[in-house]
């Protein structure tokens, strides 16, 4: 199973979102999955409407037959990670190139018990540190194209998985082993404007 499941033929920002899911897999040895972009998909539930995060993992199948997946805290992946694109992307362009940026967040769920093996270990610093250090290249792999700059990270439920249905009350996906956060930031990719 592809522990880093990248569209075929990625250019501009999936390029990047790419580069950086290689990244992680490589660098963070507990993470099971690093999805790329994600999709807010409705559905309606006893009347309700209900809007989750789900990864378009065309030929991946590691959870289920669709090609969607949905990667709420719930959905029984193991300790994964996915991006979301924020509106809008903003392009600015001169004479000989464009530089687009498109606010980010990537999130992260995980059951603590899996990464450190034990019962009662909740050292949620240490992993933000870990993340931090392989996103900001430490790690020894770097972008090859494009930067990502992070300004924020948020580990409060309402926070991490803003803008969909799923609230910490009915479901308590952030009680002890289970942990989560999100890191928001803004990823730029400039390309050449040739004639």
């Amino acid at each position: 199973m592809n522990k880093a499941p990248i569209i075929a033929n990625p250019v501009m920002l999936d390029a990047i979102i790419g580069e950086i899911q290689n990244g992680l897999i490589e660098n963070i040895t507990w993470l099971d999955v690093a999805f790329g972009r994600s999709q807010r998909l409705s559905k309606n539930m006893n009347g309700k409407k209900i809007v989750t995060p789900n990864v378009y993992c065309g030929g991946w199948n590691g959870h289920g037959e669709n090609d969607y997946i949905e990667v709420s805290p719930d959905s029984k992946i193991g300790n994964f990670s996915f991006f979301e694109i924020e509106d809008p992307q903003t392009i600015n362009a001169g004479p000989w190139a464009r530089e687009i940026k498109a606010p980010f967040g990537l999130i992260f769920w995980l059951d603590l018990t899996r990464v450190y093996g034990e019962a009662d270990n909740r050292n949620t610093e240490k992993l933000k540190a870990e993340i931090l250090r392989c996103l900001n290249g430490r790690d020894g792999w770097h972008l090859s194209e494009g930067r990502m700059m992070i300004n924020r990270i948020y580990e409060r439920a309402e926070n991490i998985y803003r803008g969909y249905t799923l609230t910490e009350i009915d479901n308590q996906f952030l009680m002890h082993p289970y942990y989560g956060m999100r890191f928001d930031g803004l990823l730029e990719y400039s390309e050449l404007c040739l004639q």
